[in-house]
């Protein structure tokens, strides 16, 4: 039989034990969305977070030793994970979107009845975009041009055999200086350790946001769709900080260096910048608009 070029893996318990473990998820969020913080909301909840690292960590690390140290993968498989990444990027899309379309919805809808609806509600006093929320924005910005840095770096740590030496170009003056894989591999730990701090930061300052916040869930469609957006965000900035830690991981472990795929560390940095965009329309969507009303 002729070779596709694809690769022909043998069955894996991964994904529908996966899909068992983010039921549980939504499950435990409807428990907390009808009855509150209930022991059984503890329960499900926390269960089904611990069975879902367990799933990720050894579903990912099932890809990393096809890809890395068996050699399994091609060109066709590469393409594959490519494609699967940009719709997967496309579906978290849409799923903020339906949110920003709530927030839109609710908004509009309160301050339509003239004389009597306002956005924000009486008695809720909004989040100043210029405090927290506009230092997080730069902090988030910041990040994105790190995970830009390091990315550049690990191509080049790709493309360059360990131990030679090569003359580039410095871009200042046109002087040429010398480089190894093992520079390019530490100015990329560096970058990628400076945007998971920053990461870490940003979520950091999030939840003290959250502290001395004046307002909560339950405070009606506000504070409901408020909590929504921010959360789910947050949610995917501790995501992304933990896929960037994994990739420094392999970086340190040379799993990016001479013509090997660093599929992963191209995913890592474009999820980053997905949620950075995001962030992007958080802020002036719920901070500067939601504020503009208040009074």
């Amino acid at each position: 039989m002729a070779r596709t070029g694809y690769q022909l893996i043998s069955p894996s318990p991964w994904p529908i034990s996966t899909a068992f473990s983010v039921m549980g998820l939504c499950t435990s969020l409807f428990i907390f969305a009808s009855e509150g913080l209930t022991s059984v909301f503890w329960g499900v909840c926390v269960f089904s977070i611990f069975f879902t690292a367990f799933n990720m960590c050894n579903w990912w690390s099932d890809v990393v030793m096809e890809s890395t140290h068996l050699g399994e993968w091609s060109s066709y498989v590469l393409r594959t994970y490519v494609w699967g990444f940009r719709f997967f990027i496309l579906s978290e899309a849409f799923f903020f979107a339906s949110l920003f379309g709530s927030f839109i919805y609710a908004s509009l809808g309160e301050t339509s009845i003239q004389g009597v609806g306002f956005w924000p509600p009486r008695g809720i006093k909004p989040l100043h975009p210029g405090k927290v929320a506009l230092l997080n924005t730069g902090v988030l910005v910041g990040s994105s041009l790190t995970a830009n840095w390091a990315l550049r770096c690990v191509k080049a740590h790709n493309l360059i055999p360990y131990g030679e030496t090569f003359l580039v170009s410095s871009g200042l003056g046109n002087k040429e200086k010398r480089a190894t894989s093992l520079s390019y591999q530490v100015e990329g730990l560096f970058s990628l350790g400076l945007t998971i701090l920053l990461g870490v930061i940003f979520t950091y300052l999030q939840s003290q946001e959250y502290y001395w916040s004046s307002f909560s869930f339950a405070d009606g469609i506000c504070g409901s769709i408020f909590y929504l957006l921010t959360g789910f965000h947050g949610l995917h900035v501790i995501i992304g900080t933990i896929f960037l830690s994994v990739c420094w991981l392999r970086l340190y472990f040379l799993h990016f260096s001479y013509k090997h795929f660093y599929f992963g560390m191209w995913a890592a940095v474009w999820y980053w910048h997905f949620v950075d965009g995001i962030w992007i329309v958080v802020y002036f969507m719920v901070y500067v608009w939601g504020h503009w009303g208040y009074s």
